[in-house]
């Protein structure tokens, strides 16, 4: 369910230790010495993807305070791949998982024990990235549902300058990687959407494919068989940012549950203007001039053009508070298709199936219990610099290949050392 998750919490007041194993960029301007923040990539111990942590000084009551912003691309740092993914019924499991990783990351940087349990309770959810499928019947319909969703997200921006439509931009794009759409929300969200086939066939650019498109060599023998049914499927994901997440009670990770994460994702959906279908309540406009102007709407004409703006404002909130339709919205009547029964065919609810013979690739109830026994592992070595004893000497083998990559990789020669004594 989660592709990405972006945290930011408090390290502490700024110290020289805190740039130990950070990125960080000094600029000397007027004999001053000022900081560009910029982002150190640690790659999962599990899998190899990368992880962004970015180290920022903000300037509060005066003193100089040092917090981390993490961005973790859940699936891909977890299990290997984003290309598949179970529902909501995974995000406990996921945020398990998820949970460890950070521990690892934030003593992999520095922090101390007492400063890893401040950051874990009180980080900061800045954004949520939830993704799922819908199917249809061959290439060419997810082609014709891509040029739906296209041509509805583009009526909305042309009424963008109306304060109640939440589309602030739709961003279709036709290149290499195939055709993708991406729409930005006045209120700092966003929605995309593409098909996953092709973005892995153009999995060529450096540092961003390894980001949005990776796929480890442990996962690509698994995953390939299956990649051919994603042709047809079209890829959405929603980022849902912390103006949103806030508004229904999500702040820290432990705010996160089925229950809240799917009221922020329905208010999102109603903001990309997808409503559900309901008969128009004509008696809600008995004696005035909103019957009147939709009367004149149905019958064709442009009332936008030849009504007062005023009583077009006045008249168009009615109507929608009738469930009519937006009268404003003129390019609506030459699309061959209903919003609503768009946004029907496109919601969570009515997501892909992932197959059950398929659980065991992604981050499920049956994978979660062994990347999470791995993970508290490997926080035990990244610690404390115990490594696990395996009665098998090949899992032995591969254990101490990953941990002591990684240890090497983020510089923890003394972790090394314990590990080969």
């Amino acid at each position: 369910m989660l592709d990405k998750i972006i945290i930011k919490g408090l390290w502490g007041p700024f110290q020289d230790r805190h740039l130990t194993r950070l990125t960080q960029i000094s600029i000397s301007r007027f004999l001053r010495s000022k900081s560009k923040e910029t982002t150190t990539y640690i790659n999962s111990p599990l899998t190899g993807a990368q992880i962004e942590v970015k180290y920022v000084v903000q300037t509060v009551a005066g003193v100089r305070i040092g917090y981390v912003e993490v961005t973790i691309p859940v699936a891909s740092a977890l299990i290997g791949h984003n290309c598949f993914h179970a529902g909501m019924e995974v995000l406990r499991f996921e945020l398990q998982c998820l949970e460890l990783l950070v521990r690892i990351i934030l003593a992999t940087i520095g922090m101390t024990d007492g400063e890893i349990e401040r950051y874990v309770d009180h980080a900061l959810v800045i954004m949520v990235e939830c993704t799922w499928d819908t199917a249809t019947a061959s290439p060419n319909a997810r082609l014709a549902l891509q040029a739906r969703t296209e041509a509805h997200t583009k009526a909305l921006r042309n009424l963008s300058a109306r304060h109640d439509i939440g589309v602030e931009d739709s961003d279709p794009r036709d290149t290499k990687s195939g055709v993708s759409l991406l729409v930005s929300l006045k209120a700092g969200d966003a929605f995309r959407q593409y098909c996953k086939a092709e973005w892995m066939r153009a999995k060529k650019r450096g540092r961003k494919a390894n980001h949005d498109n990776f796929l480890s060599d442990t996962m690509k023998p698994a995953i390939m068989p299956f990649m051919p049914m994603l042709e047809s499927h079209a890829r959405n994901e929603l980022l849902v940012g912390s103006k949103t997440l806030n508004t229904f009670g999500i702040r820290y990770l432990r705010d996160l549950t089925p229950h809240t994460l799917e009221h922020a994702m329905v208010s999102v959906w109603r903001a990309l203007g997808f409503r559900r279908r309901t008969e128009l309540n004509t008696a809600a406009l008995e004696g005035s001039t909103a019957l009147d102007t939709l009367k004149r709407f149905e019958a064709g004409e442009d009332v936008v053009a030849t009504l007062p703006g005023y009583r077009v404002s006045r008249d168009r909130l009615a109507i929608l508070e009738a469930h009519g339709p937006d009268i404003a919205d003129t390019q609506r009547k030459q699309l061959r298709f209903k919003a609503a029964n768009l946004g029907r065919q496109l919601q969570y609810p009515r997501r892909w199936r992932l197959p059950d013979q398929m659980r065991d690739l992604v981050v499920s109830e049956r994978t979660a219990p062994a990347i999470i026994e791995e993970l508290q592992q490997g926080l035990a070595f990244v610690t404390d610099g115990v490594v696990p004893d395996f009665d098998d000497e090949g899992q032995t083998q591969a254990w101490r290949g990953r941990w002591m990559l990684f240890a090497q990789a983020e510089r923890l020669t003394a972790l090394q050392a314990r590990a080969i004594g």
